[in-house]
């Protein structure tokens, strides 16, 4: 068994025998290599009389535990040593996830053997090219030996601590956000490890960078800025293919899944596939902010056209030339996609739809949610958001949410997202219906108030607030009408809570609640220093961008920000818990 590899060769390869559902694994190294007994051991204790043996040897070395976060990476395979029956059970315990055997290797008989195969494990110049195990100039002269580095790094040794210190000066010098955002998904791409330490330590600062507000500008060019692909494409194309397209993803064990189709990114309307900007932000902080592991985090765009002339007509788009796919072929695209989801990941991935249009959002999520582990951010997350933001300003208005009268300006999934939850928990503290907490909550969309009159012409979630009223086309005449407590934006549209909306609302109010939450700052309804100064600094404001203190009569305002990454990862922990671990559901449908 080993006589026929040279000395040279066992210090650098590989030699893979796979019996039945066994696989041997021998690694050679400097010592002197291992005799035939321990094969012919397992030989015999398999049902199988022929042997497969791999010509593909792959370069090796064998990895320190300070790459591999302390396991050895020379058997670098799950069945290496194990008996055939606790491979078995090992493979059982894979295909319980959902797993599907597609090469038949879990199927060998005599006639067809298990297929050979062998791993390679990432040294050298191949090292430094992996994100994961990359540590640049913190490799120490003892690993730089060990995995062949010696010359491919600089002689110098530094710390973790003063990369990042480098790192950061590096993305201060750069004061056009586009170009922060750039160097930092660069970072990702190179040193995993360094761009998470780097994430974690300055929160505040680089939130804004590689999610919003920088992210939109992101993903309006994000054709021209592509350098590496961070996710997983799924087109019109691939349709009865889309398992095949998961299997292609290189892991395997994941457990968080950021899905859009790029239709409503931000306020910035349809994208198509150039919307993957937001699945690999959010999923960044799931990582930065909840410690989710970034090789159980997968981003994924799903491509059916876009409505967008502008990207049609870029040379530079990367998405599907043609116009956005509906109905039936959208539909079964979609059915396709969370099928394959459960089948190769199991029922305990979180699915988190992102950037949906209205029409959509909704109906994705009424349908899987008794079926699969799914959340709509814009919907739910948002919602949860607000609803905290609007407890904590209770404190300066006074009162409870009982006592107050919202209007929202914009009836998307945001807008309804958050009505409902506000209802919810009315309903909850004043023991009352959901249907008479709603009395108090008020609606304006593109086409006015929503009133009873409009009940055959509107969609299906915005008819639970359509109260009786007479018509009323703008937002200004709203607020005279309704004399709200609480002024909520999502809609989308800039500048829309103009100085005569601020004033009408501080003129209604002693400490007016105003809410300005699209983003990014390009879409907020209004800015923290107008609220503050066309309500003489009454305003209770927050807002969905972040903006800078303000200064007003000599006192220093600081403005609320709501954002969901705050509550992501506290979301899933607990939507983890929601399956057993034999996958049923253990308390009810994952929705807020």
């Amino acid at each position: 068994l080993s006589r026929d590899v040279s000395p040279d060769k066992r210090r650098r390869y590989h030699r893979v025998f796979a019996v039945r559902r066994t696989a041997l694994c021998w690694c050679f190294s400097s010592s002197p290599p291992p005799s035939g007994a321990p094969f012919m051991r397992g030989l015999r204790r398999s049902s199988l009389a022929r042997i497969a043996s791999t010509t593909r040897a792959a370069s090796a070395r064998q990895c320190s535990s300070s790459i591999l976060g302390g396991a050895r990476a020379a058997p670098y395979c799950t069945m290496a040593g194990r008996s055939g029956e606790e491979a078995d059970a090992a493979m059982a315990g894979v295909a319980t996830g959902g797993v599907e055997d597609a090469y038949g290797e879990d199927r060998a008989t005599e006639d067809q053997p298990v297929t050979p195969w062998a791993v390679c494990i990432a040294s050298g110049h191949s090292l430094l090219r992996d994100p994961r195990h990359n540590k640049g100039l913190s490799f120490t002269e003892k690993e730089r030996d060990a995995h062949y580095l010696r010359g491919l790094l600089p002689p110098v040794v530094l710390s973790q601590e003063l990369q990042e210190k480098r790192l950061l000066q590096n993305v201060r010098q750069l004061e056009v956000p586009l170009q922060r955002y750039m160097f930092l998904m660069d970072l990702q791409e190179r040193n995993e490890r360094l761009f998470y330490k780097l994430m974690i330590d300055n929160v505040e600062e680089l939130l804004p960078v590689v999610y919003t507000p920088t992210v939109g500008e992101a993903c309006q060019k994000y054709g021209s800025i592509f350098r590496r692909s961070q996710g997983l494409y799924i087109s019109l194309k691939d349709k009865g293919r889309v398992l095949e397209v998961l299997r292609n993803w290189p892991e395997k064990s994941i457990q968080v899944i950021v899905v859009t189709d790029g239709e409503r990114i931000l306020g910035l309307g349809d994208l198509g596939c150039q919307g993957m900007g937001i699945p690999v932000g959010k999923l960044a902080l799931y990582t930065a902010l909840g410690g989710v592991r970034p090789s159980a985090c997968l981003p994924i765009t799903i491509d059916v056209g876009t409505n967008n002339e502008e990207l049609l007509n870029d040379e530079f788009y990367i998405g599907l030339r043609q116009k956005r796919a509906t109905g039936q072929e959208y539909t079964e695209l979609l059915d396709e996609f969370m099928v394959a989801v459960k089948q190769n990941y199991g029922q305990k991935v979180l699915v988190q739809f992102e950037d949906f249009a209205n029409h959509n959002a909704f109906t994705l999520l009424e349908k899987y949610k008794a079926t699969h582990l799914v959340f709509n951010d814009d919907i739910q997350g948002t919602a949860a958001v607000v609803l905290a933001g609007l407890m904590a300003g209770l404190k300066f208005a006074g009162g409870t949410l009982a006592d107050h009268t919202f209007l929202f300006f914009g009836a998307g999934e945001a807008g309804t997202g958050i009505a409902e939850l506000v209802a919810l928990e009315i309903s909850m503290q004043s023991k009352t219906s959901q249907e008479e907490a709603r009395k108090n909550i008020w609606l304006v969309d593109s086409k006015g108030l929503i009133v009873s009159s409009r009940k055959d012409s509107i969609q299906p979630f915005k008819k639970l607030y359509a109260h009786e009223h007479e018509p009323v086309k703008d937002l200004l005449s709203a607020i005279k009408d309704i004399k709200p407590t609480a002024l909520i934006g999502s809609a989308g549209v800039g500048q829309s809570f103009t100085k005569e909306v601020i004033e009408a609302m501080s003129s209604i109010n002693k400490r007016p609640i105003i809410l300005a939450l699209s983003n990014p700052t390009s879409k907020s309804e209004c800015t923290a220093e107008q609220a503050y100064s066309w309500s003489q600094g009454r305003a209770i404001f927050g807002s969905g961008s972040p903006f800078d203190p303000v200064k007003y009569n000599d006192k220093l305002f600081v403005p609320a920000q709501g954002e969901q990454c705050i509550h992501l990862p506290r979301i899933w922990f607990r939507c983890s818990d929601l399956w057993g671990d034999k996958g049923e559901r253990r308390y009810g449908p994952c929705c807020c």
